[in-house]
């Protein structure tokens, strides 16, 4: 007997189930919580948090697809291209009632979008 899957549950929860995963990484929630008051570059996140560059780049790839962080590009006086990450939220209230979640997010007021 082959059992169907629910592809429209599946479809209806996806940035749901993303964000929920994303949320459930250590390392994700250090990078959100770490740039609510300001901008920092990889390295800064890095080496404030203690996390190695590769996995705070492959969080921060996760965190924009989510729309949980905001990417400001700015270059230096040598004219090299610098990146600079700041969490668009300040908070997360997640619940579940009867199948739906509900997620409430705090907008970060700190949040420069120069």
């Amino acid at each position: 007997m082959i059992k169907k899957s629910k592809t429209l549950l599946t479809q209806k929860y996806d940035i749901a189930q993303k964000i929920f995963s994303e949320l459930t990484n250590l390392e994700s929630r250090h990078i959100l919580f770490a740039t609510i008051k300001n901008h920092k570059s990889i390295q800064d996140i890095s080496r404030e948090q203690k996390i190695p560059l590769s996995s705070v780049y492959k969080r921060m790839e996760s965190l924009k697809e989510c729309s949980l962080i905001h990417e400001k590009v700015d270059f230096s006086e040598n004219g090299r291209v610098t990146r600079y990450y700041q969490s668009k939220i300040k908070d997360i209230e997640i619940s579940i009632t009867k199948f739906d979640p509900i997620i409430r997010f705090t907008k970060n007021k700190l949040m420069k979008n120069d």
